[in-house]
């Protein structure tokens, strides 16, 4: 994930990066350029009250900020869990095919890397490594597939292990 900050030594683009549980901005010509400053000063807020009640026991939302950014999240928490993410896109949002009540959203992992996981977490527990595609697999009718990258090209692929659904080429 790049910012639009250049870095003050040499100009290049600074990018959050990832090591273990910590997350900084560094410059792009690493390791020619070895400057980096921490996000901790620019992340850590006060939880704000969004004037929202939560789906789940009717508090009020509020936006707070954790270890991997900003986040909404309720105001009673640890007797409500309920987390979702600040910018919610409800026009793209694909529902989750294991519960059907939430969304699936990109997160990303502790090492960086990205998938896509339900929004009603811990009640839900579902992910995909790839980006989900909201069709219904032709072949066992599995409401969700993924696009992957392969040697032939971008395909759409059935996530399921038991079926070997995968499209022509996109």
């Amino acid at each position: 994930m790049s910012s639009d900050e250049r870095c003050p030594r040499c100009e290049r683009p600074l990018v959050i990066k990832h090591v273990g549980h910590n997350s900084f901005l560094g410059c792009t010509g690493y390791p020619d350029c070895d400057y980096k400053r921490g996000l901790r000063e620019q992340s850590e807020i006060e939880p704000e009250d969004l004037g929202v009640a939560c789906p789940e026991c009717g508090k009020e939302l509020q936006l707070k900020s954790g270890r991997y950014g900003l986040f909404v999240g309720c105001s009673g928490f640890p007797d409500c869990e309920f987390v979702t993410e600040p910018n919610a896109d409800e026009e793209n949002a694909i529902t989750c095919p294991e519960c059907g009540s939430g969304q699936l959203h990109q997160k990303t992992s502790r090492r960086g890397t990205v998938f896509y996981a339900c929004d009603q977490y811990p009640k839900c527990q579902f992910t995909v490594n790839q980006p989900p595609v909201d069709e219904t697999c032709p072949k066992c009718q599995y409401p969700l597939l993924v696009k992957k990258k392969s040697a032939a090209g971008i395909r759409k692929v059935c996530p399921q292990k038991q079926c070997d659904y995968k499209s022509d080429a996109l």
